[in-house]
Protein backbone atom coordinates (compact mmCIF):
# COMPACT_ATOMS: atom_id res chain seq x y z
CA UNK A 1 0.00 0.00 0.00
CA UNK A 2 1.40 3.42 -0.82
CA UNK A 3 2.03 5.56 2.48
CA UNK A 4 1.20 8.99 2.00
CA UNK A 5 2.59 11.84 4.63
CA UNK A 6 0.60 14.88 4.88
CA UNK A 7 2.49 18.16 6.18
CA UNK A 8 0.21 21.09 7.33
CA UNK A 9 -0.41 22.98 10.23
CA UNK A 10 -4.00 23.72 9.96
CA UNK A 11 -5.80 20.96 11.36
CA UNK A 12 -8.83 21.06 9.25
CA UNK A 13 -6.75 20.86 5.92
CA UNK A 14 -4.67 18.20 7.47
CA UNK A 15 -7.80 16.17 8.36
CA UNK A 16 -9.18 17.50 4.66
CA UNK A 17 -6.34 15.75 2.74
CA UNK A 18 -6.28 12.97 5.14
CA UNK A 19 -9.67 11.76 4.22
CA UNK A 20 -9.87 12.35 0.68
CA UNK A 21 -6.75 10.31 0.75
CA UNK A 22 -7.96 7.66 3.08
CA UNK A 23 -11.17 7.35 0.63
CA UNK A 24 -8.62 6.98 -1.94
CA UNK A 25 -6.90 3.70 -0.37
CA UNK A 26 -3.61 5.12 0.42
CA UNK A 27 -2.32 4.59 3.89
CA UNK A 28 -1.69 8.43 5.74
CA UNK A 29 0.57 9.40 7.83
CA UNK A 30 -0.03 13.28 9.54
CA UNK A 31 2.30 15.94 11.02
CA UNK A 32 1.12 19.40 12.03
CA UNK A 33 4.73 20.68 11.64
CA UNK A 34 7.38 19.87 8.98
CA UNK A 35 9.81 19.30 12.11
CA UNK A 36 10.92 15.80 12.10
CA UNK A 37 9.17 15.04 8.72
CA UNK A 38 12.54 13.37 7.45
CA UNK A 39 12.76 10.83 10.46
CA UNK A 40 8.79 10.26 9.53
CA UNK A 41 9.56 9.72 6.07
CA UNK A 42 12.11 6.97 6.51
CA UNK A 43 11.07 5.41 9.35
CA UNK A 44 7.52 4.91 7.52
CA UNK A 45 8.36 4.03 4.43
CA UNK A 46 6.90 7.44 2.81
CA UNK A 47 6.33 7.12 -0.89
CA UNK A 48 4.54 10.45 -0.91
CA UNK A 49 4.51 13.59 0.84
CA UNK A 50 1.49 16.07 0.25
CA UNK A 51 2.54 19.44 2.28
CA UNK A 52 1.29 22.90 2.51
CA UNK A 53 3.48 25.50 1.50
CA UNK A 54 2.59 28.18 4.18
CA UNK A 55 3.53 26.89 7.68
CA UNK A 56 4.82 28.74 10.50
CA UNK A 57 8.00 26.55 11.40
CA UNK A 58 9.74 25.81 7.79
CA UNK A 59 7.50 26.72 4.21
CA UNK A 60 7.04 23.16 2.08
CA UNK A 61 8.62 25.26 -0.30
CA UNK A 62 11.71 24.96 1.43
CA UNK A 63 10.95 21.82 3.07
CA UNK A 64 10.28 20.28 -0.19
CA UNK A 65 13.74 21.65 -1.55
CA UNK A 66 15.76 20.08 1.35
CA UNK A 67 13.91 16.55 0.62
CA UNK A 68 14.46 17.12 -3.05
CA UNK A 69 18.14 17.69 -2.20
CA UNK A 70 18.57 14.61 -0.20
CA UNK A 71 19.84 11.72 -2.03
CA UNK A 72 18.27 8.87 -0.01
CA UNK A 73 14.81 10.34 -0.79
CA UNK A 74 15.44 10.11 -4.79
CA UNK A 75 12.56 8.17 -5.26
CA UNK A 76 10.31 10.53 -2.92
CA UNK A 77 7.23 11.66 -4.41
CA UNK A 78 6.42 15.74 -3.30
CA UNK A 79 2.87 17.35 -3.95
CA UNK A 80 2.44 21.00 -3.25
CA UNK A 81 -0.72 22.18 -1.28
CA UNK A 82 -2.09 25.57 -1.20
CA UNK A 83 -4.43 27.96 -1.16
CA UNK A 84 -2.30 30.73 -2.87
CA UNK A 85 -2.66 31.96 -7.14
CA UNK A 86 -2.33 28.59 -9.10
CA UNK A 87 0.47 30.04 -11.69
CA UNK A 88 2.26 31.29 -8.32
CA UNK A 89 1.99 27.39 -6.54
CA UNK A 90 3.32 25.97 -10.09
CA UNK A 91 6.41 28.76 -10.36
CA UNK A 92 7.02 27.21 -6.71
CA UNK A 93 6.35 24.24 -7.77
CA UNK A 94 8.78 23.85 -10.94
CA UNK A 95 11.45 25.42 -8.44
CA UNK A 96 11.95 23.15 -5.75
CA UNK A 97 11.49 20.18 -8.13
CA UNK A 98 7.93 19.12 -6.78
CA UNK A 99 6.00 15.94 -8.74
CA UNK A 100 2.59 17.87 -8.62
CA UNK A 101 0.46 20.77 -6.95
CA UNK A 102 -2.74 20.95 -5.76
CA UNK A 103 -4.97 24.06 -5.07
CA UNK A 104 -7.02 23.77 -1.65
CA UNK A 105 -9.95 25.14 -3.14
CA UNK A 106 -9.65 21.51 -5.29
CA UNK A 107 -8.57 19.05 -3.02
CA UNK A 108 -11.48 16.75 -3.09
CA UNK A 109 -10.97 16.18 -6.85
CA UNK A 110 -7.51 16.84 -7.07
CA UNK A 111 -5.21 15.64 -4.53
CA UNK A 112 -5.25 11.45 -4.89
CA UNK A 113 -4.64 11.95 -8.72
CA UNK A 114 -1.78 14.13 -7.89
CA UNK A 115 -0.34 11.45 -5.66
CA UNK A 116 -0.59 8.66 -7.57
CA UNK A 117 1.08 10.55 -10.60
CA UNK A 118 3.86 11.64 -7.69
CA UNK A 119 4.60 7.62 -7.65
CA UNK A 120 4.19 6.78 -10.70
CA UNK A 121 6.90 9.61 -12.19
CA UNK A 122 9.03 8.58 -9.21
CA UNK A 123 8.60 4.69 -9.78
CA UNK A 124 12.22 3.48 -10.86
CA UNK A 125 14.10 6.58 -10.08
CA UNK A 126 17.34 6.28 -8.65
CA UNK A 127 18.26 9.88 -8.50
CA UNK A 128 16.85 13.12 -8.46
CA UNK A 129 16.01 14.60 -11.87
CA UNK A 130 18.60 17.49 -12.54
CA UNK A 131 16.77 21.21 -12.04
CA UNK A 132 16.60 22.13 -15.73
CA UNK A 133 14.91 18.45 -16.55
CA UNK A 134 12.66 18.54 -12.77
CA UNK A 135 9.87 20.69 -14.75
CA UNK A 136 10.39 19.98 -19.07
CA UNK A 137 9.28 15.88 -18.04
CA UNK A 138 6.02 17.06 -16.01
CA UNK A 139 5.20 19.88 -18.96
CA UNK A 140 5.72 17.44 -21.71
CA UNK A 141 2.87 15.20 -20.57
CA UNK A 142 0.17 14.26 -23.58
CA UNK A 143 -3.00 15.75 -21.54
CA UNK A 144 -3.11 18.45 -19.62
CA UNK A 145 -5.14 18.66 -16.72
CA UNK A 146 -7.35 21.82 -15.36
CA UNK A 147 -4.90 24.26 -13.59
CA UNK A 148 -5.96 23.11 -9.98
CA UNK A 149 -4.26 19.96 -10.55
CA UNK A 150 -1.35 20.67 -13.13
CA UNK A 151 1.62 19.71 -12.52
CA UNK A 152 4.47 22.46 -12.28
CA UNK A 153 5.87 23.21 -15.80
Amino acid sequence: MIRVLVIDDDDIAREAMRAVLVRAGFDVVELATPIGATAVIKRDKISVVALDINMPTINGDKLAKLLRDNAQLSNLGIVLVSSCDIDKLSAIGEKVGADGIVSKAKLHVALAPAVERAVASRAGKTSPPPPSSAGSSAASSSSNPPPSIRRPK
